[in-house]
């Protein structure tokens, strides 16, 4: 099927013409999102997202020169879109060290156990998915082992740790470095 024909048939809402557009551009476009991240599992991710993206737009798009340039287009923006997600989160990680690093108050035994009882009233609050993510953080693993042991993809982990940590960070606006510390 050519690309004319293909994207009539994608219009309409084919699946088997998705199923071949995936099937022929797919490592296409992993092998092209290599060469900006290095990492095979995000290339594989970033191109999955472009495929579910160009499948929800699939009534609007409009290719003028081929599908794959459009693909790889979509790609490098995708790829683009994730890197300033992950120059965001480097950013509030940069934020949150700078705050644990200022001058503060030495807590009592007392004190400290009061805001532990209070982290963990915040992070029972979380939801569930959010909860199981950030104990295994806070246990020591890596991404990609709680990606492994919870059966998600990556991006869900990293997506989870962020959600919660914002909402314990906005739980803790008055006293982050206690938080930081102990997840430290």
């Amino acid at each position: 099927m050519n690309d004319k024909s293909l994207l009539t048939e994608l219009k309409k809402g084919s699946s088997l013409a998705f199923k071949q557009l995936f099937d022929s551009y797919y490592r296409v476009l992993c092998l092209y999102l290599l060469n900006f991240t290095n990492d095979k599992s995000t290339a594989e991710e970033i191109a999955q997202l472009v495929f579910v993206d160009f499948w929800n737009k699939r009534n609007s798009i409009e290719v003028r020169a081929s599908i794959k340039s459009y693909l790889h287009k979509m790609a490098y923006n995708q790829f683009l879109m994730e890197m300033r997600k992950k120059k965001k989160e480097i950013s509030i990680m940069e934020v949150l060290k700078y705050e644990a690093l200022q001058p503060n108050e030495i807590h009592s035994e007392a004190e400290i156990e009061q805001k532990h009882i209070r982290l963990q009233h915040s992070i029972n609050n979380l939801p569930e998915r959010c909860q199981e993510v950030l104990k295994l953080k806070m246990a020591g693993l890596k991404y990609k082992d709680i990606a492994k042991t919870l059966n998600l993809s990556v991006k869900t982990v990293e997506s989870q740790i962020r959600i919660a940590f914002i909402k314990i960070r906005e739980d803790y606006k008055d006293d982050l470095m206690f938080f930081i510390l102990l997840i430290g």
